[in-house]
């Protein structure tokens, strides 16, 4: 049974495209970009600055701004110095930040350029650019659609000194 186990770990890729499903506004104030496997239940919530999620949702809702923004910029001079984005890859979380990489093809070499995710998923919508994630970070930080969006229990209280109530 254990060496049927350990196929099957073999057998799984390392890596996995996704697809830009959503961006949704949370409580606090940021915005969470959902990417999700085609074939998969599970979403990897990335979340990110206002202006960056806000970059990510013009580009899925097809709206183009008067002025380029700073990704539009980037794709702009990227595709004027000969270079063409062929993907981005969310490598790696290390104490709770995601990091990514953005691969250009420029006379006949591949770059890997160290960013931000929301900047490397911005850019790849721009560029018409697979994303893809490790296994092992979809594996650690994807959740199910269903449990990102159930309501959050609200915070028990008690009685402080004085019988006012705080929140634990």
């Amino acid at each position: 049974m254990i060496s049927l186990a350990l196929l099957v770990l073999a057998a799984a890729p390392a890596e996995v495209e996704v697809l830009v499903r959503d961006v949704v506004p949370t409580r606090e104030g940021m915005e969470a970009v959902l990417l999700a496997p085609a074939a998969e239940e599970v979403v990897l919530p990335i979340f990110v600055g206002p202006a960056e999620g806000n970059a990510i949702r013009m580009k899925l809702e097809r709206r183009t701004p008067p002025r380029p923004l700073t990704h539009d910029l980037l794709d702009t001079m990227i595709r004027t110095l000969g270079g063409k984005v062929t993907r981005v890859y969310i490598d790696d979380l290390k104490r709770e930040t995601f990091l990514a990489k953005i691969f250009v093809l420029q006379n006949g070499k591949t770059l890997e350029i160290d960013a931000r995710p929301s900047d490397s998923i911005a850019l790849a919508l721009r560029c018409n650019a697979p994303i893809f994630t490790a296994r092992r970070v979809l594996d650690e930080a994807g959740v199910t659609r269903e449990t990102l969006e159930a309501p959050r229990p609200s915070p028990k209280k008690r009685l402080a000194p004085g019988g006012s109530s705080e929140q634990l």
